[in-house]
C-alpha cells in the first residue's frame, strides 16, 4: 500500500482567515480547484484545527480506495467503517452542499460494496476524498492542486481496475491533472521534479492513446509518488 503523506501537509499547514466557504466538488473532473498559495503566518487557530480535520478525515478515503480491489470482505468492511467514522467528525464544519455530496458518496460507497462492485467502491471513496481536501480553506503551505492530482492518480488506478477499463473517465481525470499540474508547475524550482511530473504524464497521456494498460499503471503510480515529493519540496520550501 501506497503510504499515505497528507501528515506532512496536515502537520505543516498554515492557512488564514482569508477562506471562505470551498465549493463541493462533483465527480466531473473538468471542475477547477481554487487557487492555493504559499503559507502566511495563522491568524485562526480554529482554522488550523478545522483544515487538520479535513486532511486526516481524508485519509481513509484514500486507504479505501487503494485497497478496495485487494481487500477481504472483512478488511474491506472495517476500511469502509473508518472512512464513515471520520466523515461524520467533520459533516458540521463542511459547507452544507459539500455536507451533502460527502454523504452521496458515502451511499455509494455502501451500495457499491453490497453489490461486490470494487470499482465502484474505490471510484466513490476516491471522490469523498476529493470533497475533503476541496474544503480545505484558506492558504497553505502545500497547495490543494498537489491533492488534487493525488486524487487524479487514484482515480485513474480504480478506473483502469475496473473491468471493463473506463478509458473515457481515465482520459476526463488525466486532464483534470495536467490542469491542476498547470497551475502550480511553475512554483516548483527543483528541476528535476518538476520533469519528472511532466514526464509521468506525458508517459500517461501516451498510455491512454493506445490504451496500454500495463505503461498507464506505472506511470500513475510515478504520479502518485511525485505528489509525494510535491509535498515534501512545498513543506521544506516554507521552512527555509
Amino acid at each position: 500500500m501506497r503510504k499515505f503523506a497528507h501528515g506532512a501537509l496536515a502537520i505543516g499547514l498554515a492557512t488564514a482567515l482569508a477562506g471562505c466557504g470551498g465549493e463541493s466538488k462533483t465527480q466531473n473532473t473538468s471542475n477547477t480547484a481554487q487557487s492555493s498559495t504559499l503559507p502566511v503566518p495563522s491568524t485562526s487557530t480554529g482554522l488550523d484545527t478545522a483544515n487538520h480535520k479535513l486532511l486526516a478525515a481524508a485519509e481513509p478515503f484514500e486507504n479505501l480506495t487503494e485497497s478496495s480491489f485487494s481487500a477481504g470482505s472483512d478488511e474491506l468492511s472495517q476500511l469502509i467503517a473508518t472512512a464513515r467514522s471520520s466523515a461524520k467528525h467533520v459533516m458540521s464544519q463542511l459547507p452544507p452542499a459539500a455536507a451533502q455530496d460527502l454523504q452521496v458518496r458515502l451511499d455509494e460507497i455502501g451500495k457499491a460494496q453490497n453489490a461486490d462492485k470494487r470499482a465502484d467502491v474505490a471510484l466513490a471513496a476516491v471522490e469523498g476524498y476529493r470533497t475533503l481536501v476541496s474544503n480545505v480553506q484558506g492558504r497553505t503551505i502545500v497547495p490543494q492542486q498537489v491533492s488534487l492530482l493525488d486524487y487524479a492518480g487514484f482515480r485513474i488506478q480504480a478506473d483502469l481496475k475496473a473491468s471493463p477499463a473506463r478509458w473515457t473517465d481515465i482520459a476526463s481525470a488525466l486532464g483534470f491533472a495536467k490542469q491542476r499540474w498547470g497551475e502550480i508547475s511553475d512554483q516548483v524550482h527543483t528541476k528535476k521534479v518538476a520533469a519528472d511530473m511532466q514526464t509521468a504524464l506525458s508517459d500517461m497521456t501516451s498510455a491512454v492513446s493506445s490504451q496500454d494498460s500495463k505503461m498507464l499503471q506505472q506511470a500513475s503510480t510515478r504520479e502518485l509518488d511525485l505528489v509525494d515529493e510535491l509535498e515534501n519540496y512545498f513543506t521544506k520550501s516554507a521552512a527555509s
